[in-house]
């Protein structure tokens, strides 16, 4: 199973997404998170169906 990698700058802007979620409501970001986390779970489940980033 492929590794995914996040740069540090999509950690910074999913950092930046909880926080503004948050601030929206309290708990929306929790919802961000499982929503982030089941997309990662598809990718992995499913990896030939999205496109790979070749620069390492």
């Amino acid at each position: 199973m492929p590794k995914i990698y996040f740069t540090r700058e999509a950690l910074f802007d999913i950092e930046a997404i909880v926080i503004w979620y948050e601030s929206k409501r309290k708990g929306l970001s929790y919802d961000f998170e499982l929503c982030l986390e089941a997309g990662i779970n598809e990718i992995n489940r499913y990896p030939d169906l999205f496109q790979k980033n070749t620069n390492k």
